[in-house]
């Protein structure tokens, strides 16, 4: 049976057996001719290497197991100037590659630190899966091997051809079927048209061998390496009437999902495919057909949340892989909760449910993320989750009276934040001091105000501990100005600088919310900043505390004036919405409205010409103007710190005060 099966792959050829041996100064193991399922020693000596110095330095493990990868952690023991391990090879490995790393930084050295191991029933033969894993490994950029493993190594056409088809020269029952689509691939690459009589045998052979996968492969091969669409369709008919429950029907009613635009059908068609096809663990074919169920469950969750039925998280939150369930959460509990579109209350046990999700999905590599460690899965999932979950889980937790769980979450997400979002920082401190913890919530606060990431809340804090401690606030003000960073400030400041401008601004005039109108040119001699914001804005209102620090900064200062322009409202409800949440937060803000051109929906006269002026849109949005009418700064967005936004400001009014009045 193997001699047949090599007559149908193989033609005479340099087909000579290779012991592949990775083994230099940086990366050395014993035995030299490992076999699979035996355990060997490594040494790496970092000396010249990328990770020259570094410290806590660690190993991965890239398994290449009958055909298949599989990431592991390797524990490295330092043993004086070099890292040593011990790693059990998996009873079917066939190649074994690594990489060291330290925070950031890895190596892997110039072609990769591998090894092949021995065929333990045939000598001079590398074990099955060897000759397919060192072809496949470095030919990153066909789409094989490790993500990211190398940084721009790919082999030639010819050596990717050469370790394929040893492959199959020498493990054909094995490797025959599954290596079939890059062994073609190869072959094609390498001999063009004069390979078709091989490609047209492995063809004929994966029809005789029969089941769908083969049928699936010889299609790939029509479509990707041979561009024979109608067969490619022809043979598609076949298999969807010979497996109406197989992959490729799977894929059609997938895509008629995809296609439908009414969300009352979208929903209909995605329960139908989930009903027809549960989730299945071909996550490779998936990937490469860019078939999410991910969608799926979104379409029908987030459809229903819509129209007020919030059920289906319940019914499906436990199918959801991280990437839905971020999302999900992003939608449903952080928009409607920044927003105020919803009580705490009624998100939280949806919330509740999202995290409990994402909790298990930590301790399990998911199917999409197969090439990191475990240990590498659990650093990417507190990134994902702790800059997109985390803040708003949080806060929602604090709001709602669950301040030991919102405690336990906080900490957590510091130890990755490294105290750099303000919006943590202020709510871990508040936890800390309703919890009566003042010597952490002091640490909290002198390294939140070190890197400019904290909120005029936390310097109140700070004040009333200083007060505990010494009895009185005098000096606090000059102890606050020692927990700045001098360097960050100084870094802050040639920022600004290199942002400065000198154009015109539009004219305009618009009435306040006290009725009074304000013009442009009356205010020559003042230096003017502006704020364009809307009560439909998240950022613009989560901007304001830090705008207010900068009013509060200049409060006795008459020739700088802050207006906040009111703009893009719909309806005619919106002065009054403006005016009772501007006493509701008891900001000290002059309001003026923009105002509505003749015909339009909503007021934007003003903000329209500015951003036409400037090329610029989106707010909030602040315009720096010196005394001479000239716009000095120009400012868009909101990057989350009070006080980083109130040093900003003040930085850009003190330079523009500078400008004589022309």
């Amino acid at each position: 049976m193997i001699r047949n099966i090599k007559l149908l792959f193989i033609l005479p050829l340099l087909a000579i057996s290779v012991l592949a041996s990775a083994q230099d100064k940086h990366f050395t193991y014993e035995p030299l001719r490992a076999k699979p399922g035996e355990t060997i020693q490594i040494t790496y000596d970092p000396q010249g290497t990328p990770l020259a110095g570094k410290k806590n330095i660690s190993g991965v493990v890239y398994s290449y197991n009958n055909y298949h990868w599989q990431a592991a952690d390797l524990p490295m023991i330092p043993s004086g100037s070099v890292y040593k391990a011990s790693y059990t090879l998996h009873k079917q490995c066939g190649l074994a590659a690594f990489k060291f790393k330290s925070d950031d930084t890895t190596d892997v050295g110039n072609e990769g630190y591998a090894i092949m191991t021995t065929d333990p029933e045939h000598a001079g033969v590398n074990a099955q899966g060897a000759y397919a894993g060192w072809g496949l490994l470095r030919s990153q950029s066909r789409g094989y091997g490790i993500p990211d493993y190398y940084k721009n190594l790919s082999i030639s056409d010819t050596a990717f051809y050469y370790w394929l088809n040893n492959e199959v020269k020498w493990h054909p029952q094995e490797a025959s079927q599954v290596l079939a689509v890059p062994f073609v691939q190869s072959l094609y690459a390498y001999q063009k048209e004069k390979g078709i009589p091989r490609i047209n045998r492995v063809i004929d052979y994966l029809y005789k061998t029969g089941g769908e996968d083969n049928l699936m492969r010889i299609r790939q091969i029509y479509m990707g390496t041979l561009n024979r669409k109608s067969s490619a369709d022809s043979l598609g008919d076949i298999i969807l009437s010979k497996y109406p429950k197989g992959s490729l029907a799977r894929l059609k009613a997938y895509r008629a999902f995809t296609s439908e635009r009414k969300p009352e059908q979208m929903i209909v068609k995605a329960t139908g495919f989930l009903e027809q096809f549960p989730q299945t663990t071909d996550a490779q074919f998936d990937i490469q057909n860019n078939l999410s169920y991910t969608n799926v469950y979104q379409a029908i969750i987030l459809i229903s949340a819509m129209k007020g039925d919030y059920g289906p998280i319940e019914k499906y939150v436990h199918d959801l892989p991280i990437s839905g369930l971020i999302n999900i959460y992003y939608k449903l509990i952080q928009i409607p909760y920044d927003r105020k579109d919803l009580p705490g209350s009624k998100l939280l046990p949806y919330a509740k449910m999202l995290v409990s999700r994402m909790e298990e999905v930590k301790n399990k590599v998911p199917a999409e993320y197969w090439y990191l460690s475990p240990s590498e899965w659990r650093e990417q999932y507190e990134k994902f989750t702790v800059a997109s979950v985390w803040p708003t889980h949080i806060n929602l937790l604090l709001k709602t009276g669950n301040y030991n769980e919102a405690l336990v979450y906080a900490a957590r997400a510091e130890k990755s934040l490294n105290y750099k979002k303000a919006s943590v920082n202020d709510d871990y401190a508040w936890l800390l001091n309703n919890a009566g913890q003042y010597q952490k919530m002091n640490e909290v606060l002198v390294k939140s105000i070190y890197l400019n990431q904290s909120s005029p809340e936390m310097l109140q804090l700070l004040k009333e501990d200083y007060v505990r401690n010494n009895k009185s606030e005098q000096g606090f003000d000059k102890y606050l100005n020692t927990l700045k960073n001098p360097e960050l400030a100084a870094k802050s400041a040639e920022q600004i600088k290199a942002m400065k401008r000198n154009d015109d601004v539009p004219d305009w005039q618009m009435t306040g919310l006290d009725g009074k109108v304000v013009k442009f040119k009356e205010l020559r001699g003042k230096t003017v900043v502006l704020d364009f914001w809307a009560t439909w804005c998240v950022p613009c209102k989560a901007s304001f505390p830090g705008m207010k620090l900068a009013v509060e900064h200049y409060k006795n200062d008459p020739d700088v004036v802050f207006y906040f322009v009111d703009t893009e409202e719909r309806g005619d409800a919106y002065k009054q919405q403006v005016a009772q949440f501007i006493k509701d937060n008891n900001y000290p803000f002059h309001i003026l409205f923009d105002n509505r051109k003749a015909g339009s929906k909503q007021n934007d006269e003003v903000y329209e010409r500015i951003c036409k002026a400037y090329t610029i849109s989106g707010i909030p949005m602040k315009l720096i103007i010196a005394p001479d009418g000239k716009l000095r700064f120009l400012s868009d967005g909101y990057k989350g710190s009070a006080t980083a936004l109130a040093d900003e400001i003040i930085e850009m009014v003190e330079f523009a005060k500078q400008v004589e009045k022309k």
